[in-house]
């Protein structure tokens, strides 16, 4: 057995772990990480299925290091939680946080399921996604994954080859800069479900390789990369904040 694949079969047994919490949960709720250095738009991170907010740890740690200091975990239980339920509570954590810094933009990054999440609560709400920054999907099953069909629960359905659970883009109103990473080595997600080729994203579509399904949120490859494309979006001039009228109410 290969190094990456003693990795990937460590990240199964502590996402194990966490189960019985997971379980345990039977609302949607956040964790809210805030530090006094704050220089750059709030984050929202939205966890895939059968896992926790843990697996986003070194990469809340190192974009806490590098001036992102409103994050903002999303937690649900993803067996029991109906998906609509989850985004709902995905845009109003996203807005809050906008009105909590004042920041113009919300950079929203989920994993697997999460990313699912993220387009369901952009093609919902007019008032969120116009103030997305960055958008960015960690392997997450755009195009279905056939190993959902055996997984329980409502959130499980989406993942579905077939199931349209990705938004349109023309849903999805400008400017909104996508982003989806993806491993040549995942064993749930394969590339092509985990890419967005559809040219009306616009996605930059970026490959870690050589990673588990799990432990590509764990890749110093990818929290690298992350930390700095983040910082590009919102240098980006086509990102510039709205003003007075052109500025969305934040209601969720």
């Amino acid at each position: 057995m290969g190094m990456q694949a003693l990795r990937e079969l460590r990240a199964v047994g502590v996402a194990a772990l966490q189960l019985p919490r997971v379980l345990r949960q039977r609302e949607c709720g956040s964790i809210r990480y805030l530090a006094k250095r704050n220089a750059r738009y709030p984050v929202l991170l939205v966890h895939g299925y059968a896992a926790s907010e843990s697996v986003w740890t070194p990469l809340r740690r190192a974009l806490a290091a590098t001036g992102f200091g409103h994050i903002v975990s999303l937690t649900y239980n993803s067996f029991a939680t109906d998906p609509d339920a989850v985004s709902a509570e995905l845009t109003h954590q996203a807005l809050r946080a906008l009105t909590a810094t004042g920041a113009p933009r919300v950079h929203l990054i989920g994993h697997s399921l999460g990313g699912l999440i993220i387009g369901r609560a952009l093609a919902g709400s007019a008032a969120l996604s116009s103030r997305a920054g960055s958008v960015v999907t960690i392997a997450s099953p755009h195009g279905g994954t056939y190993l959902a069909r055996l997984a329980p629960g409502p959130c499980a359905r989406i993942m579905r080859q077939g199931s349209g659970s990705c938004p349109h883009a023309g849903d999805v109103p400008r400017p909104v800069r996508w982003l989806a990473y993806y491993s040549d080595s995942d064993p749930f997600v394969p590339p092509a479900s985990a890419r967005l080729d559809d040219p009306r994203y616009g996605a930059a579509n970026l490959v870690i390789p050589d990673c588990g399904h799990l432990t590509i949120c764990r890749d110093a490859r990818l929290i690298r990369s992350l930390a700095s494309e983040l910082a590009r979006t919102e240098t980006l001039a086509d990102l510039k904040a709205p003003t007075g009228a052109d500025r969305e109410p934040l209601a969720a």
